[in-house]
């Protein structure tokens, strides 16, 4: 995930986000490898999938967006207008349009680029560096599902609402083509018992299709042929 910072006092770079079940996955399998999940900051807004603002300069997101807004609207046609002075009034009201918009309006804005669009943030000045990051992915709209096993515990990410055919492309590009089915354990039941194997016989794992929508904390093995 690629995080633009906006008045925050946090250098660019790479930071671990780790959760506990992560880390009680690693101490389960004592795995050859683990690989944490990391945010990316970055100091530009092109290309973020998230953008982190300190209160003070929400304003720069709006002005941004109300510009853009006035310009489309000069030739924009009537249906096209309607949704355009709706989101011109949110942000007179103060309002981000990734909070006031449908699925369906945000697509047909997508165009524009409007920064507020993206996930955004507020985070308070003055949270520490671990702090800022764990807001920042916990108020973004995503999250952490895990493959676990002896070789790799591996953290991936997801946005809320994606199915598992997203989350194993995630993983590899041949476990989404020659998709079968998923097997699937929430960590915390996970953590209760040996392993999978175990996890089946008490009928813990279910057995799901590619419209399966991934919650937090799955546990994820996929069933494949290419």
């Amino acid at each position: 995930m690629k995080v633009a910072s906006l008045g925050l006092d946090i250098a660019a770079g790479k930071y671990k986000y780790t959760t506990e079940c992560f880390q009680k996955l690693a101490e389960k399998y004592k795995p050859k490898k683990t690989s944490p999940y990391f945010i990316e900051i970055i100091s530009h807004l092109s290309g973020a999938d998230v953008i982190a603002y300190s209160k003070e300069r929400k304003i720069d997101l709006i002005i941004n967006d109300l510009d853009l807004i006035e310009k489309r609207l000069s030739k924009a046609g009537e249906e096209e207008k309607k949704l355009l002075v709706k989101l011109q009034t949110a942000l007179e009201q103060n309002k981000l349009l990734a909070e006031v918009l449908s699925p369906e309006e945000k697509e047909r804005v997508r165009d524009l680029n409007l920064l507020s669009l993206r996930p955004c943030v507020e985070i308070e000045k003055g949270e520490d560096e671990k702090e800022v990051i764990g807001q920042i992915f916990e108020q973004s709209g995503f999250l952490l599902f895990y493959t676990a096993g002896p070789k790799e515990v591996h953290a991936w990410s997801l946005r809320r609402g994606e199915n598992i055919l997203k989350a194993a492309a995630k993983i590899h590009s041949d476990l989404a083509r020659g998709f079968i089915k998923g097997e699937v354990i929430n960590c915390a039941e996970l953590l209760k018992v040996f392993n999978m194997a175990e996890a089946r016989v008490k009928g813990l794992v279910k057995s799901v299709d590619r419209d399966y929508v991934v919650e937090d904390g799955d546990v994820i093995e996929i069933k494949f042929s290419v």
